[in-house]
C-alpha cells in the first residue's frame, strides 16, 4: 500500500488521466503494477519511478526526453505521458534496489552494484561518455562496470554515485561546481571520482538543483556546487555562489546530522535526535521557519511538536514524518503550475499557484504504518510498512534505508576465523578481505568512534580496537596473505594526500595499527612507501597529520615512532652506497612526529627517537664528512642528488651519538687544519719556494703570574679562524713537552676558577650554593664577557670538562629556548619559591593579602617590570603575567648587553647548528660535567699494571682509606688524578684509574698522578697509616701539572 498527493498533470501521481486535472489530496496511492506495494519512489519534475519489493521498476508522467524509459511506438509525436504506472521492460532481467530522478533523467541501481540511465541527457547526465540529448531507454553506465554502486542521487542536471569501497564518483552539468571535481573541471560525460572526498567513511550523497552533498559515518556534512541561496550552510563570513570542491559545513559538525535531502535551492538535514534543521531558500516557506527576518546558517525547526522520524525535500517544499505521533507536516508552497492546453509549450498555457502543503493535513495518515516519505516538485509519495517490517512498528529511520559502504564488524570477523579453506564461503571472505583492506575509507568505516567521542580531539578512529583486531585477524596465515597485496597494491596507493579534511587521514592512523606492517620482509615495500606518501601530502595535509599525531596517547605515538625506526634500522647497511636515498622518507616522517611529540609537549620521551644501532659504528664519521660536505653544496646540489644524512636529522642520535658527532666534527676541524698545512709545505718544497704555511695550531703561551690578563689580551689579538684550530696552552718560564690534555686542562681550571669568582667582579651570586649569572650593572668591561664567552667555547670545543658554574638557563638561551621558573628557583631559590607559592595561592584577597606590586628587586635595584608597575598591583588575573615578566626579566632584559656579548664569543668558536644537537641539560653535561658519583663503580672499573692486581696488599689499602675519605677529599683525589673533579657526560665509566707501581719510588715517595691518562704511580707502602698520610698530601697539593 502506498499514499500520494499533488498536481499530476502529466501523470506523475499515476492515478489515470481523471487525477491529472487538478491538484489531489492525500490518497491511497496507486498500485505499482501487478497489485505490489510500493518500496521506493523518486520523483523529477513530471516523471516518476516507483520500485516495487520484486525488484521490477515502474514509471509515469513526462516521457518528452525519454525519462519514463519506454520506446516510442512508431509514428508516435513528442511528448509522450503516461497516467498510469507501467512497467519498464530493458530492466525487467535486473532486479533493481534503489531509483533516482533528476529533472528529466532517471537512474535506477540493480543488486550486482551496476548503474543504468535513461531519459535527458544534453548536459552528460547519463553518464555513457556523450552529450547526448536523449536516452529512451536505460542502458548500463559502462564508466561504473567496475564498481559496486550502493547508492546514487541526481540533481537536476548532474549525478553522484557512491560505491561499496567508499568512492564518490560524479557527471553531468558542472556549470556550479557541482560535480565536487574543480572549478576549471567542464561538464563531464561519464562519472569522475570525487578525489577530495577520498578515504572519508560515507553514509550518504544527496543532490539538490546544482547543489551536491555527502554525509559521513561521523555526521561531518560536506556541501559543494551551487550556494547562490545559501544551500550549503555555509558560515557568514563565506558568501561565495559557487562551491567546486567538497567543503566540511562547520554548522553542522556537531549537532549530529544523520540525513540530508535536498530541494531545488534548499536544504533540510535531521538529526540524532530527531531535530530538524534547513537552510537556503526559503521564498515559498520550505525552510518552515516561520519569520519574516531569515538567519543566515543552518536554523532548526522549532515549532515540530515531537522527535522528527524522516524527512524529505520537494523543490520548494519540505516533509517531515514524526512516527511516534503518526503525524506528517509539510511546509513550503510548491512552484508556480502551468495549466497546459495541449503541449508544455503552448503559448496559451495558464499559471496559477499551486501550495502542495495544503493538500495533506497532519493527520491524515494517522492509523498508517509508514514506512518512508518520497517529495518531488509537485508531488509526495509514502511507503507503508508491511507485516514483514513489523519489527519496525515505529517506523524505519532513514539511514536504515540506506546502504552502506564495506566495513568490518565482529560478525565477519568471525566468519572470516571459522571458515573452511576451498568452500564458497572462503572465497566470498577472501573478496570481503580484498574490498575492506584496498580501501582506506572501508577500513577507516570499521573502527570509528561514536560521534559523541570526536569532540574531545581529533581522532576519530578506535586505535585500541584496531589493533586488537588486526593481531586477531593476523593470526590467520591466510588472512594475511591476503592483506598483504591489497595494502600494498591498492590501499598505500590510493592515500589522500591532499585532503584538508580530517576524517580522510584517520587511516595514516590506522596503518601503523596493523601487525604485517611491522613484519621484517614487509619494511621496505610497506613502511617505506607509506612514507613516501606521508611525504607528498599537502602541506595543509601534513599539518593535519602532524596536529592528529599530537593528539594521539604515549602507546599509539610510539608505535608509529617504532615502526618507521626499525625500518630505518633494516636500511643501515646500505649506508654505504654513494647515492642511497631510501631512508630518507622514512626520516622525514621522524622528523614529524617528532615536530608534532614537541608540540604535545612531549608525550614520548625523547629517547623514544633514539636509533641507537647507529652509535658506535662507521657511519658517524662518515656521516658527519657527508654532512659538512653537502653544507658546502646545499644551494648548488639538488635534493635528488644528496644521500641520506643522518646529520640532518640530529633528533634520532642519543647522547652517545651526539658527542661522537661534537668531538668528530671539531676533530675533523683540526685535523683539515694540518692536512691543508702539510700541503702547502709539500706543494712548496716541490715548488722551491720558502714560505712557510700558518701554524696549523693554536698555540697560546701565557704567563702563569697573570693567567687571566694575559689569556684576555692575548686571544683578543687572535684571528677568528685560529680559533677553530686545536689548542695548546704553554706557562711562559717552563719546559715544553708533549701535552696530551693535561696542561690545557689546567689551564682552564685556573682561568675559570679566577673569572668566576665573585671578586673578580664579572658575575655574581645570589648566595654561595647558587649558581652565578650575569650582573644588571658590570663593573667590568663588555669585551671581558665576549671573551670569556670565546674561552667556553674554546674549552668545548678542545673537549675540556672544566667547571663554571652556570645554571641550565644559559645552555637553554645559547640553544634558543626559555628559560623558565623552574630555572629561577634554581638560580635563586628564595625569589623562585615565593613566585611558585604566588601562583599557586587561589584566595579571592591575594591583593589585600600579599601587596605585591609590578616592581621588583633585583640585584640590589628597583626596577618596574612595566612602565607605572610600583603603582599596579597583583591579583589572580594577572599573578601568571607578573610571574612571566618576572622570570624573563632576571633571564633576559635585565642582562640583555653582556650575555649577547658571551654568546657572540661563544659561537665565535662553536658552530651553532651542531650544537643544536643537544638538548640544554645535555650540553650543559657536555660542557661542565656533572657530580653524579659512583665510587664503587670507580673502583671496579679500575686497571692494574705491573704486579698491582686488585688483592695486592697496597691496592687493598688503597681502596680501604680511599672509601674512608670524605666526600671533598674523594673530588679533591679526582682532580688530583684527571685534572677535574667533575663527572663526564657519560658517567663515571669514562674515568678508568690506571694503578702503575713504580720500581724506584719508596714508601717516602707521595703518590703522582698523570691526568692526561689517569695513570697513578703509586709506590708500594706497608701500611694502611702510610698511605692514608701520603695520599692526603698528595690530595692537599693537587695543583700544578704533573703534581709530583
Amino acid at each position: 500500500m502506498s499514499y500520494c498527493w499533488g498536481a499530476g498533470s502529466c501523470g506523475q501521481l499515476g492515478l489515470g488521466e481523471a487525477a491529472a486535472g487538478a491538484p489531489v489530496r492525500c490518497r491511497r496511492g496507486p498500485e505499482a503494477g501487478g497489485g505490489q506495494t510500493l518500496l521506493e519512489a523518486a520523483c523529477g519534475e513530471r516523471h516518476t519511478l516507483l520500485l516495487r519489493p520484486d525488484g521490477t521498476v515502474c514509471s509515469c508522467g513526462a516521457n518528452a526526453r525519454g525519462q519514463l524509459g519506454r520506446r516510442l511506438r512508431p509514428g508516435q509525436r513528442p511528448p509522450p505521458r503516461s497516467y498510469t504506472p507501467e512497467q519498464i521492460q530493458a530492466l525487467e532481467a535486473q532486479i533493481i534496489v534503489h531509483v533516482s530522478c533528476g529533472k528529466e533523467h532517471s537512474l535506477a541501481v540493480c543488486s550486482k552494484g551496476k548503474v543504468f540511465s535513461w531519459g535527458a541527457g544534453s548536459e552528460g547526465q547519463l553518464g555513457t561518455g556523450e552529450f547526448k540529448e536523449q536516452s529512451l531507454i536505460p542502458k548500463k553506465i559502462d564508466g561504473l562496470s567496475a564498481l559496486r554502486i550502493i547508492q546514487v542521487t541526481c540533481g537536476h542536471y548532474h549525478s553522484v554515485a557512491l560505491a561499496q569501497d567508499g568512492r564518490v564518483f560524479s557527471w553531468g552539468q558542472n556549470t556550479h561546481g557541482q560535480l565536487g571535481l574543480g572549478k576549471e573541471t567542464p561538464s563531464q560525460p561519464s562519472p569522475q571520482h570525487v578525489t577530495s572526498l577520498n578515504a572519508i567513511p560515507l553514509a550518504q550523497v544527496a543532490a539538490g538543483g546544482g547543489h551536491t552533498f555527502a554525509l559521513s559515518l561521523s555526521g561531518v556534512v560536506y556541501g559543494w556546487g551551487r550556494n547562490n541561496a545559501r544551500q550549503l550552510g555555509l558560515n557568514h563570513a563565506n558568501t561565495r555562489e559557487q562551491v567546486f570542491k567538497p567543503y566540511a559545513v562547520a554548522a553542522l559538525k556537531t549537532i549530529g546530522v544523520v540525513y540530508i535531502s535536498c530541494g531545488d535551492e534548499h536544504t533540510a538535514v535531521l538529526t540524532q535526535d530527531g531535530s530538524v534543521f534547513t537552510f537556503g531558500d526559503d521564498s515559498a516557506g520550505q525552510l518552515g521557519h516561520r519569520s519574516s527576518t531569515q538567519m543566515p546558517g543552518p536554523q532548526k525547526v522549532e515549532w515540530i511538536d515531537g522527535p522528527v522520524s524522516h524527512l524529505a525535500c520537494g523543490s520548494y517544499h519540505t516533509l517531515v514524518y514524526m512516527s511516534t505521533s503518526g503525524q506528517i507536516i509539510s511546509f513550503g508552497r510548491g512552484p508556480q503550475r502551468h495549466i497546459e492546453n495541449g503541449t508544455a509549450s503552448n503559448p496559451g498555457e495558464q499559471i496559477q499557484n499551486f501550495d502542495i502543503s495544503s493538500l495533506v493535513s497532519a493527520n491524515d495518515l494517522s492509523g498508517v504504518q509508514v514506512k518512508m516519505i518520497f517529495a518531488g516538485t509537485y508531488v509526495n509519495f509514502v511507503s507503508t510498512l508491511q507485516s514483514q517490517d513489523l519489527e519496525h512498528a515505529h517506523g524505519i529511520s532513514p539511514t536504515d534505508t540506506l546502504s552502506k559502504i564495506s566495513r568490518l564488524d565482529r560478525t565477519l570477523i568471525d566468519k572470516w576465523l571459522t571458515v573452511t579453506a576451498g568452500t564458497d564461503e572462503f572465497q566470498e571472505a577472501k573478496r570481503e578481505i580484498a574490498l575492506i583492506f584496498s580501501s582506506p575509507a572501508c577500513l577507516s568505516a570499521s573502527f570509528l568512534k561514536p560521534s559523541s567521542a570526536l569532540e574531545a580531539n581529533c581522532i576519530g578512529v578506535d586505535l585500541q580496537k584496531a589493533r586488537d583486531v588486526f593481531d586477531e585477524l593476523t593470526k590467520k596465515e591466510w588472512i594475511v596473505n591476503q592483506i598483504n597485496p591489497c595494502l600494498l597494491a591498492d590501499l598505500i596507493p590510493g592515500l589522500p594526500l591532499r585532503s584538508p579534511h580530517h576524517e580522510a587521514l584517520s587511516i595514516f592512523l590506522l596503518l601503523p595499527e596493523c601487525s604485517v606492517m611491522y613484519k621484517e620482509p614487509n619494511l621496505e615495500p610497506f613502511v617505506m612507501r607509506l612514507a613516501q606518501a606521508i611525504n607528498t601530502m599537502s602541506d595543509r595535509s601534513s599539518d593535519i597529520l602532524e596536529e592528529c599525531w599530537s593528539s594521539l596517547s604515549a602507546s599509539f605515538l610510539d608505535n608509529v615512532v617504532q615502526m618507521l625506526k626499525k625500518a630505518v634500522v633494516s636500511q643501515l647497511p646500505y649506508y654505504t652506497f654513494p647515492h642511497y636515498q631510501d631512508t630518507k622518507p622514512l626520516l622525514e616522517v621522524l622528523e614529524k612526529l617528532y615536530r608534532a611529540n614537541r608540540k604535545a609537549n612531549y608525550t614520548l620521551q625523547l629517547s623514544s627517537f633514539y636509533i641507537d644501532e647507529i652509535s658506535g659504528t662507521f657511519i658517524l664519521s662518515n656521516d658527519v664528512w657527508r654532512w659538512r660536505s653537502w653544507q658546502v653544496t646545499a644551494n648548488s646540489c639538488h635534493e635528488d642528488h644528496v644521500p641520506v644524512i643522518f646529520c640532518r636529522f640530529p633528533f634520532i642520535f642519543n647522547l652517545v651519538s651526539k658527542i661522537h658527532v661534537f668531538h668528530l666534527d671539531s676533530f675533523f676541524m683540526q685535523e683539515g687544519a694540518k692536512a691543508e698545512a702539510q700541503f702547502i709545505l709539500t706543494q712548496n718544497e716541490w715548488l722551491r719556494k720558502s714560505e712557510l704555511p700558518a701554524l696549523p695550531v693554536f698555540p697560546l703561551l701565557v704567563k702563569r703570574s697573570n693567567l687571566v690578563e694575559d689569556t684576555l689580551r692575548k686571544l683578543s689579538l687572535v684571528e677568528d679562524s685560529v680559533l677553530k684550530k686545536q689548542l695548546l696552552v704553554q706557562f711562559e718560564g717552563e719546559l715544553m713537552g708533549l701535552d696530551a690534555g693535561g696542561v690545557t686542562l689546567e689551564f682552564f681550571l685556573y682561568v675559570f676558577e679566577e673569572m668566576v669568582n665573585p671578586q673578580y667582579g664579572m658575575f655574581v651570586y645570589c648566595d654561595p650554593a647558587s649558581p652565578m649569572w650575569f650582573p644588571t650593572s658590570s663593573s667590568v668591561e663588555k669585551k671581558k664577557y665576549f671573551l670569556f664567552g670565546v674561552l667556553c667555547g674554546l674549552s668545548l670545543f678542545n673537549r675540556i670538562i672544566a667547571f663554571i658554574p652556570f645554571p641550565l638557563a644559559i645552555f637553554k638561551k645559547l640553544l634558543d629556548k626559555k628559560p623558565s621558573l623552574e630555572d629561577l628557583k634554581e638560580l635563586s631559590p628564595v625569589v623562585g619559591k615565593s613566585l611558585q607559592a604566588i601562583l599557586v595561592d587561589e584566595h579571592d584577597d591575594i591583593e589585600e593579602n600579599l601587596q605585591i606590586h609590578y616592581c621588583v628587586s633585583w640585584d640590589n635595584k628597583e626596577v618596574d617590570l612595566i612602565p607605572d608597575g610600583s603603582s599596579i598591583a597583583v591579583n589572580n588575573k594577572n599573578k601568571k603575567d607578573f610571574v612571566n615578566k618576572y622570570v624573563d626579566y632576571v633571564f633576559n632584559k635585565s642582562v640583555e648587553v653582556v650575555y649577547e656579548e658571551f654568546k657572540r664569543g661563544f659561537y665565535k668558536v662553536l658552530d651553532r647548528e651542531i650544537l643544536r644537537f643537544f638538548q640544554p641539560q645535555e650540553l650543559m653535561e657536555v660542557a661542565i660535567g656533572n657530580a653524579n658519583y659512583d665510587w664503587n663503580k670507580f673502583e671496579q672499573n679500575a686497571v692494574y699494571w705491573g704486579m698491582y692486581t686488585p688483592s695486592h696488599p697496597t691496592i687493598k689499602m688503597f681502596w680501604k682509606v680511599f672509601h674512608e675519605l670524605t666526600v671533598a677529599k674523594k673530588k679533591g683525589f679526582l682532580l688530583f688524578l684527571t685534572g677535574s673533579d667533575r663527572i663526564p657526560v657519560m658517567g663515571m665509566d669514562c674515568i678508568k684509574i690506571k694503578f702503575n707501581p713504580h720500581v724506584s719510588m719508596s714508601e717516602d715517595h707521595i703518590p703522582e698522578a698523570q691526568t692526561c691518562f689517569h695513570i697513578l704511580i703509586l709506590p708500594q707502602y706497608s701500611t694502611i697509616e702510610k698511605l692514608r698520610e701520603k695520599l692526603l698530601l698528595a690530595i692537599d697539593n693537587n695543583r700544578g701539572f704533573g703534581k709530583n
